[in-house]
């Protein structure tokens, strides 16, 4: 195991397609930051209260993606120049190699995080200091390093699946994308108001429609289940991170914790199955 991480991170410290994703991240982040304090000047001047909180989350749900290129892309030479069977051979165990893939697309995956935050760096000179806290930010940056694992984990499984690199990397954003609108969807729903009405612009006129009750709003059972899973899915926690709305930030770490367990005991039980050529 020791082996293949001192191997797995030499070849990410050398990897091209890596420091150009970091480079681009940071390039992102430092260009996002700058048109937000832009945004931040014309708001406030419109007299509208906003804070550095609004804003500082913005890229979280493209953390997904970026891990989706990176994992497609890295992973995707393992069954192409045949370096997959050639771990197998020279006698590692399959739970290892699958394993320290996962640690280095991780580690990976982590470093892109702490670049996007460092490029956000300059909002606290440009609009001001985050309402939360240092504390609500260190909560953030636990909640964005769980579902880091977390897609990493599903695209890990989905790499060593798949033997076409290109294909891989289709998969990879296609199932990031999916998960993304499911994520959205959830959070839709729930934020539907119990009642519908009050003032619509209906042919070009304000109208006052009476209040009546809104027949997508969910409650008891059903809403219960569905904050669980909006809490749940790696795209619900980033974009609740976006909008900086995360109820319950110290429940978030510990169901990506273990969504993350599960999800690389079945891709190791799979991978443990798999006819490698």
């Amino acid at each position: 195991m020791n082996n293949l991480l001192h191997a797995g991170f030499r070849r990410l410290w050398r990897d091209r397609l890596f420091w150009a994703l970091a480079a681009l991240v940071a390039a992102v982040s430092l260009v996002n930051a700058w048109n937000v304090s832009q945004t931040f000047q014309s708001v406030r001047d419109a007299g509208f209260v906003r804070s550095l909180d609004d804003y500082f989350f913005e890229l979280a749900p493209y953390a997904g993606m970026i891990c989706a290129v990176f994992c497609g892309l890295f992973l995707g030479s393992e069954h192409g120049d045949g370096a997959l069977r050639n771990k197998l051979c020279v006698g590692h165990t399959r739970r290892a190699v699958y394993l320290a893939d996962f640690l280095v697309c991780y580690c990976a995956g982590a470093v892109f995080l702490l670049l996007w935050l460092l490029g956000q760096v300059p909002g606290f000179f440009l609009i001001g200091p985050l309402e939360m806290g240092i504390s609500g930010l260190l909560a953030y940056i636990a909640v964005a390093l769980g579902f880091t694992a977390v897609f990493t984990a599903l695209f890990v499984w989905l790499n060593l699946r798949c033997t076409n690199r290109a294909l891989a990397v289709v998969l990879c954003l296609g199932l990031w994308l999916v998960l993304i609108l499911a994520g959205s969807g959830v959070i839709d729903r729930l934020d539907e108001q119990p009642t519908s009405g009050g003032m619509a612009y209906i042919n070009g006129e304000f109208v006052m429609q009476a209040e009546q009750p809104n027949p997508l709003y969910v409650s008891g059972g059903v809403r219960t289940a569905l904050e669980l899973l909006r809490d749940l899915l790696p795209s619900g926690q980033s974009l609740q991170m976006h909008d900086a709305s995360i109820q319950r930030p110290l429940l978030l770490p510990p169901l990506s914790a273990g969504l993350c367990l599960l999800l690389l005991w079945g891709g190791l039980g799979d991978f443990k199955r798999m006819n490698i050529q």
